[in-house]
């Protein structure tokens, strides 16, 4: 239930401070997303059963993705040997100790190293909420005008059939902030009325007689019965205001965001 998560984090989390104007741009920033499957405590409110339009599903692996108009060249960063007097240009404008080496991690890439990944595990064992989606990237958070956009396209199939999609950014200027447009959809699977009514012969015949009966149903309406069918919506709009190296959450009946924005200065950070 969301109302825990709310006490915890009010411990974890305090008054954003403004950026310090010499903060590099690069961070690691680690997301954790949250479905909820309560559905006492989610229809305390009344939702929609699905919403009129649909976010973007440009990505169905549900990895990071960035829209081609607003992401920059980052062949500086992956070929350092290359680029060698534009790279250290660019990384003196960035504000970096260091020059990064080849093998250091690709930008917007999920990291394979999960630093939340206990609180992750202990999400999962409730009953009450799953986590649907959960990675780490290193990201150059821009201003504003210039975020870079992350589309989502996850599903959950568990106590209930969950789709999440839409996008996120992040962005700074005197605060580091995140924006969320991601739309919430839950499904109930509906067993066919012929099988839920059909019961075994009392005998030691072990047959599956709803195999024999769904075969001599008409294979379009079976398919038809079922489809998903959806029970409520909700829009995620968002916005929030963060300070770095501490731990955030933001809070929807039905969908938790727990984020992490870690600042990389030096070689080590990352």
């Amino acid at each position: 239930m969301s109302q825990l998560f709310c006490r915890a984090f009010l411990l974890l989390c305090s008054v954003a401070l403004p950026l310090s104007a010499s903060a590099a741009p690069w961070y690691r920033v680690e997301m954790i997303l949250v479905a909820y499957e309560d559905e006492s405590l989610i229809d305390q409110e009344l939702w929609p059963e699905v919403l009129e339009t649909s976010a973007s599903e440009d990505n169905e692996s549900g990895s990071l993705q960035t829209e081609a108009d607003t992401t920059p060249d980052y062949a500086w960063w992956l070929s350092p040997a290359r680029y060698q007097q534009l790279h250290n240009a660019l990384f003196a404008g960035f504000g970096f100790a260091r020059i990064p080496k080849a093998e250091w991690p690709a930008p917007l890439q999920p990291l394979a190293e999960l630093k939340m990944a206990n609180e992750a595990e202990r999400i999962n064992k409730r009953s009450d909420m799953k986590v649907i989606w959960h990675q780490a990237w290193v990201e150059p958070i821009q201003e504003e005008g210039q975020a870079i956009r992350h589309n989502l396209n996850v599903r959950l199939q568990d106590k209930l059939d969950i789709q999440l999609t839409g996008n996120f950014e992040l962005h700074r200027s005197r605060y580091l902030h995140i924006n969320t447009d991601l739309q919430v959809q839950q499904y109930e699977i509906h067993e066919p009325a012929e099988l839920s009514a059909l019961t075994l012969p009392a005998s030691d015949n072990r047959a599956d007689y709803r195999s024999d009966l769904l075969a001599q149903t008409d294979m379009e309406a079976s398919m038809a019965v079922d489809l998903p069918a959806p029970i409520r919506a909700a829009r995620v709009q968002q916005s929030r205001r963060m300070r770095s190296n501490e731990l955030h959450y933001i809070d929807h009946p039905m969908l938790g965001i727990v984020l992490k924005i870690i600042p990389v200065e030096r070689a080590e950070d990352l």
